[in-house]
């Protein structure tokens, strides 16, 4: 009987060391901020240049939570970067001005959010996401 009894004990603890995405691995996620500039913020046809964004705010979820668990500064190139991630789904974002002309005038027309959902398969896994891309006027 004591055996049984230690035998759950030993499963009970190691399935309770599941770990959910968050810090504590080695893995990264990194990425770029871009800045397109359009004369007319709603019209894609009027883009007339895009930069690296720099320094800009960009945010990273874990796994299902509801807010940003960190943040990180893009910088002088638009660059940002994640470490120490274990594996697990990711969300990382960012804000720019509204392109759609859908902000209903009590919200914040800087507040349109660009997103992409990462996934890092392993503890020393290296993702790197597509461009995200915001919006400006000169």
């Amino acid at each position: 009987m004591k055996k049984v009894i230690y035998l759950l004990a030993v499963i009970a603890v190691f399935s309770a060391c599941t770990k959910d995405p968050g810090t504590g691995g080695a893995g990264t996620i990194s990425g770029t901020i871009l800045k397109e500039y359009r004369v007319v913020l709603t019209n894609p046809a009027t883009a007339i240049y895009t930069v690296p964004a720099a320094d800009v705010e960009v945010y990273i979820v874990y796994g299902e939570h509801v807010s940003p668990d960190d943040k990180v500064m893009s910088d002088y190139n638009g660059n940002y970067e994640f470490r120490n991630l274990r594996k697990g789904n990711y969300t990382v974002y960012t804000y720019s001005r509204d392109t759609l002309g859908q902000t209903p005038p009590t919200s914040d027309p800087m507040k349109m959010v660009v997103l992409k959902e990462v996934e890092l398969t392993d503890n020393e896994d290296h993702a790197v996401v597509s461009d995200l891309t915001i919006y400006d006027t000169p």
